[in-house]
Parts: C-alpha cells; structure tokens; sequence
C-alpha cells in the first residue's frame, strides 16, 4: 500500500544561494557601490556578479531552465537582466518565449516577467519593407498585440495578481520590447524584497505559466492567428518520431518496440531524472536509469521502486493521468509478465499537482514525489528514499 500522503516535505541535497539572496546580491551589485552602467564594460563589479549566477544557481529555479545572463552577448544593455529559458522552446533571448528577472534602468524594482524575444518580429517588420526606427515601431506594435491576444486565451484567474504592463524606464529599442512582450509579471521593490517563500512561489507559478503560453502561442502560429513562433528559429529539440501501429504481443514484444510510441522528452523532463537520481544515491541506494523503457529504477532492498517522471504546466491532470498508465503499463510488461515481483510505483514531478491529485494516486497505490520550491514533497515511503 502506498504511504499516507501528508504534507511532508525534505530539503534538496545540494545547499545553494537562495533565490531572495541572489535578487538582493544582483541589486546590490547592479544598483549599489559598484553601479552598473552599460558603457562601464564586462570586467565591472556588477557584470561579473551577473556572470557568477549560472554556474551557482539558486535551489528554487526550475528544473531543466538554462540561466542566461544580460552581457552573454557582444554588448551590455541598458536594462540589466537574469533569464530562464526551456532549451527545447529558444536558446536565446532574443527569440521566443522564456522567463526573465528584469531591474529597472533606476535598480529601484525588479520584475519577473513572461517575456518574449523581439528579433523574430522585427525580421519580420523589416521583411515587410521597413528601416530602421519604423521597422522598430511596427516590431513593437506586432509585440503588443500578441501580449493581449495571450493574455486574453490565459485562464483569468491564474493572472489575477499579475500585472499586464511594466515599466523600466528606458527608451531604446530593446527595453521598450520588453515591456510591450510581458505576457505577465509581478514586481518587487528593492526596499521592500519579499521573504525568500514568496520569491519562489512566485517562481514556480511562472514555471507553469511558461509551458501554458509556449502551448498557446504554438496554437497561434498554427491557426496563422500570428506570425511569429513561441520558439527560436532554431530551437534545440528533437523531432517527434513517426508512430507505426503499435500492437505487442507479449513482454518481449513491448520492449523491443516501445521506441515507436515513446513520447518526445524534453530536457525538463530528462533533468528532473537526474536530479532525483543523484538524491537518492547521494543516501547511498542504486538508482539506474538504463533501464529501457522505464525512466528510473531504484533499488532499496528488500524493495525495487519502479519511478516514471512528469512535468507539470498549469494542468497537473494530463502528467497526473500519464504517470499512471505508464507505471500501471510497465509494471504489467517488465514485471507481471516476466514473472517478477510487482514493484512499488513512484510518479515523480517537477511541481506540485494538488491534494486532490495525491489522494488520487493514494487510492491507486502509487506514491509521488514532486519538487515545490527548494524542497521535495510527497508520500512518506517516497520521501524515505531521500533520508
């Protein structure tokens, strides 16, 4: 039977800076002593602050987002900024859609915003026969309308504490694209920071409504509702495989054919893996994940755990509802049939899916653990595995 499901939590194994920590040491390195200033060059104080920040995340940004940095380019811009994107969707922030911090041209607030790139529009203002500040002004029009278009297909009530425009007081091109292209935002003022809890709420929040308006604007572009893509032009991303039918016989057969009907699976999904693997055998159990088709074996004798992972968008129901399957489909195949004893189930996500989804999997006897925040939360045996 799976464990009670309270509403037990335990930290992540790697310490970090913390998400509060990290917005007030980028002000304060921007905005304080240092000063930052576009002009001042890549060796300032406040630009190699920014340039430390990937390579010492904090625990609260989301699994499988690349952290990229203002100043990654040839120059510095005048509106400093601390981006997340979903490698799958862009690889840049110039194109397509992806979360950003960004701090006011006075360092007094920093937003963070649903952003999106504004290259692909002014392409496409400039393909239409427009130079220079025209081309800018038709780019950014073409912004704004598709910011409202998203805003009004987004479920109202996930953008009621929002905010539909932001203001970072700057006039050039670039930072005026920003503002029209925030889909949604929060602000925070640099003398009244939010505790760290609030910060990361806030965070994963955004982290759900990435993936929605990834799935809306690809909607958009297909019904030519707009003419610019939620991707980059060339985004990192594999391309869906064609689906012959797909009938097994028997537990051989599904094996050797599960490649066919596997689903594409992003780098969200594939670092959620790692992360909860390397957890377990940091408590010294075997994790394998070589264990084609299933996600995640772990071995805690007496006991083998069967672990399939799910990433969440604003609707936990369909990674719910497919976590289910595939756990009930493989423990069928790679265990009833080939005479193995049944395995615990695990349904591992990148956020939380709500009580009434975890009393669901309680009833069905498969544990879960999902990330919230800086933490794990889940069912009790699961969370063992990470003691």
């Amino acid at each position: 039977m799976a464990a009670a499901f309270g509403a037990r939590e335990c930290a992540l194994h790697r310490p970090r800076l913390a998400l509060a920590s990290l917005v007030v040491d980028a002000h304060t390195a921007l905005g304080g002593v240092a000063g930052y200033s576009h002009r001042a060059g890549k060796d300032q104080p406040a630009q190699l602050h920014l340039r430390s920040i990937p390579a010492d995340p904090p625990a609260e940004f989301p699994f499988g987002l690349r952290i990229l940095v203002s100043g990654s380019g040839p120059s510095l811009p005048v509106v400093p900024w601390i981006a997340l994107l979903d490698e799958d969707v862009t690889t840049t922030a110039t194109d397509g859609l992806y979360l950003v911090y960004l701090f006011t041209s006075r360092m007094d607030a920093v937003y963070l915003s649903m952003n999106q790139g504004a290259t692909q529009h002014l392409r496409a203002a400039e393909a239409d026969g427009r130079k220079g500040r025209a081309a800018e002004v038709a780019a950014i029009d073409e912004i704004a309308v598709e910011t409202a278009l998203l805003r009004q297909l987004m479920d109202k009530l996930r953008l009621a504490h929002t905010l539909g425009s932001i203001e970072l007081g700057a006039t050039r091109f670039v930072p005026r694209a920003y503002e029209a292209g925030s889909i949604a935002a929060v602000k925070y003022s640099m003398s009244n920071l939010p505790e760290n809890a609030a910060l990361a709420a806030d965070l994963a929040e955004f982290a759900a409504l990435y993936s929605r308006c990834v799935e809306l604007k690809d909607e958009l572009a297909a019904n030519r509702r707009v003419r610019t893509s939620a991707r980059s032009l060339q985004p990192r991303q594999a391309q869906p495989a064609v689906i012959p039918e797909f009938k097994p016989k028997d537990a051989a057969d599904y094996v050797a054919n599960v490649p066919t009907s596997a689903e594409r699976r992003g780098r969200n999904h594939e670092a959620l893996i790692k992360e909860f693997g390397d957890a377990v055998r940091a408590t010294g159990r075997t994790a394998f994940t070589n264990v084609h088709p299933r996600d995640l074996v772990v071995v805690d004798r007496p006991l083998e755990w069967l672990v399939e992972a799910k990433t969440v968008g604003l609707n936990a129901e369909p990674a719910v509802r497919d976590a289910i399957g595939q756990l009930f489909t493989y423990r069928h195949f790679c265990y009833r049939e080939v005479g193995r004893l049944d395995p615990r189930l695990l349904a591992l996500f990148n956020a939380p899916i709500g009580e009434g989804f975890e009393n669901l999997l309680a009833t069905l006897d498969i544990d879960f653990v999902c990330r919230d925040g800086g933490t794990w939360r889940g069912s009790a045996d699961a969370l063992a595995l990470l003691a």
